[in-house]
């Protein structure tokens, strides 16, 4: 017995060890569109839900919060700042309407009043000096604050002046250990649209910013630096000026994604010198499953659960998502999809959904585009679907090697004649892992596309399996 005690200390020992040594990756993610008493914003909570389910996929823990009051906002602060504490790796985004004051900061919430004083703003709004302070205090290892705001200045005039002096947000330095990133530079307003014809969900700077997020081998700063030319490069075509600029006291570099290189380079024990340190992050596949189950698991939409066993068929959640299914479509209270599924060359599609047929069918070899060969990367599973009038893909990729292969996408928008509907999108890299699949999810911009293409393309695709 006393060598089972002992046995079972030791295990916990390193159990503990092992837990510390994986550092809590988390982000608060936060997107205001419906002001009550100011101003309306169209891309807002667009913005904020595409950088959620970009840091989902490269592993974060991820709260995201649509249309909220100060109160729920400063909660929501509160609880992301306890889970980073004591070392963990933060991201904090917001895309809504921000204000300065007397050189200070603030984000508003949507159940702001029209401030008739400049004090009413510091009563009513969320200090980001005070955010980056309550970060700072919790000793995260490294937090990453990007704030899409200052899209106008919302706040009433007075006197001929409005209350927040400029359309823009102040700048400000940056507490030890955080990299704060604003999407345009002091005073300047961010761009929702280019122009009239630009009918892009997303704002100029969060569509050039997040595909850098899932981006393998890129460093958060060199990522903020490529996002900064891009924005600035195409706001200046349109007569705008719009730098999105940055201040960062971190040491060392914060990666999203980690290429293969810098996770083999990585210290597997002893200290590092302050002058070397990294914030290496690989991408860990049990922790991005475990963010994506996080992230449905209180969902009353059976295809949520679908999805993920979809992506993971094996998965620790499985026998669970199961029974959800059969709970959930046994319940009158679930609305059924009636939308008409895009129409495929082959059999008569389910009334719910097209599963088009295998990779050697031709139904879904008209789909995809491969640009270059791919040895070990297979489309297994294509689905497409409309909803709300808009087209809805999912397509499931395989790696057959025991080696992840890298993977660039993107998707071309066309009408039922075959012409292009949207603009080429950019290329969206995405790491498969050996012997395992990866699930793409989009929904088509613009309900004109009624049929779609997936091309692909895979540099790296040859490697030894």
């Amino acid at each position: 017995m006393k060598h089972l005690a002992l046995l079972v200390c030791c295990l916990l020992t390193l159990s503990a060890q092992a837990l510390a040594a994986a550092e809590r990756r988390v982000a608060l993610v936060i997107g205001n569109n419906t002001y009550q008493s100011l101003p309306p914003l169209e891309k807002a909570v667009n913005d904020a839900n595409a950088v959620a389910a970009e840091l989902r996929k490269v592993g974060f823990e991820v709260a995201s919060l649509n249309n909220v009051g100060q109160k729920k906002m400063n909660q929501a602060i509160n609880e992301f700042t306890q889970k980073v504490a004591g070392g963990g790796i933060g991201v904090f985004y917001y895309a809504g309407h921000g204000v300065q004051i007397d050189n200070q900061n603030y984000l508003i919430p949507v159940d702001m009043d029209s401030p008739r004083d400049p004090a009413d703003v510091g009563d009513q709004a969320v200090s980001v000096p005070r955010l980056q302070d309550k970060l700072a205090d919790a000793k995260a290892k490294y937090t990453l604050l990007v704030l899409d705001a200052c899209r106008n200045n919302p706040l009433p005039k007075k006197a001929g002046r409005s209350i927040g002096s400029t359309r823009g947000l102040a700048m400000t330095s940056s507490p030890s250990g955080q990299t704060v990133l604003y999407s345009a530079g002091a005073n300047q307003e961010a761009l929702d649209a280019l122009d009239e014809k630009d009918k892009n969900p997303n704002g100029l700077f969060t569509r050039e910013f997040l595909p850098m997020i899932s981006k393998p081998g890129i460093s958060a700063v060199e990522a903020i630096r490529q996002t900064r030319s891009v924005v600035k490069q195409k706001a200046r075509a349109v007569n705008h000026d719009q730098d999105p600029a940055y201040y960062d006291q971190s040491d060392g570099d914060f990666y999203f994604v980690s290429s293969p290189t810098q996770i083999a380079a990585a210290p597997s024990g002893g200290k590092a010198s302050p002058a070397t340190t990294t914030v290496v992050q690989a991408v860990d596949p049990k922790a991005v499953e475990l963010s994506f189950w996080e992230s449905i698991k209180d969902s009353k939409q059976p295809d949520d659960f679908k999805d993920y066993l979809a992506q993971y068929p094996n998965g620790q959640f499985a026998s669970l998502a199961s029974r959800r299914i059969a709970a959930l479509s046994q319940s009158s209270a679930v609305t059924r999809d009636t939308s008409a599924p895009v129409p495929v060359a082959g059999p008569a599609p389910a009334p719910q959904q097209l599963a088009m047929a295998p990779s050697n069918a031709p139904s879904m070899a008209s789909k995809i585009e491969e640009q270059g060969k791919m040895k070990y990367l297979k489309v297994t599973d294509l689905r497409a679907t409309r909803r709300d009038n808009l087209l809805r893909i999912q397509a499931e990729v395989s790696n057959t090697s025991n080696g992840n292969q890298q993977l660039y996408y993107r998707f071309r928008w066309l009408d039922q004649d075959g012409f292009s509907v949207w603009d080429d999108e950019p290329w969206k890299p995405l790491i498969v892992y050996g012997a395992q699949k990866q699930l793409i999810s989009v929904v088509s911009p613009t309900f004109k596309a009624t049929d779609f293409r997936l091309v692909l393309q895979s540099p790296d695709n040859q490697g030894q399996p």
